[in-house]
């Protein structure tokens, strides 16, 4: 049989120290808390003032899978039809297909020539093989000029 331990536990929690951590602990929170609450309640000047600003009428998507079906058919269309990107910078947009058959059958140009030096024969002829791409103008008048 054990014999019974007659000393007092030396080593407890002081009750002091325990409500002084809960306090500060408290104190910590709080102050946090008010500081998130002005940080974010106050408007960086840098970015744009909201939209909507009226509670009662959020912008939320009322027909998400409509919106998605309007949004790939735009991006189809895009993918399959001739136009300008940026007309004053001579950027235009040729089809997918055409645009992989001109790749397979002449290859890539070399995009890395210098700026201002005239385009290697190599490099118009992906733009030749597309006659209707905006771009193959510049290429043909290239030619004619004798570059």
């Amino acid at each position: 049989m054990a014999k019974a331990h007659r000393h007092p536990e030396t080593r407890d929690v002081q009750p002091r120290v325990l409500l002084a951590f809960g306090g500060g602990l408290l104190l910590f929170t709080a102050l946090a808390a008010i500081g998130v609450k002005l940080i974010f309640n106050t408007a960086p000047t840098w970015l744009p003032p909201p939209a909507n600003v009226s509670p009662e009428s959020p912008d939320l998507q009322t027909a998400p899978r409509q919106d998605l079906t309007a949004f790939r058919a735009e991006e189809d269309r895009q993918l399959k039809t001739l136009g300008w990107v940026d007309r004053n910078a001579g950027i235009a947009r040729i089809p997918i297909d055409d645009a992989m058959w001109a790749v397979v059958s002449h290859g890539l140009p070399d995009w890395f020539q210098a700026e201002g030096a005239a385009a290697r024969p190599g490099d118009c002829a992906l733009l030749t093989a597309v006659p209707r791409a905006p771009q193959a103008q510049n290429c043909q008048q290239q030619r004619g000029a004798g570059r």
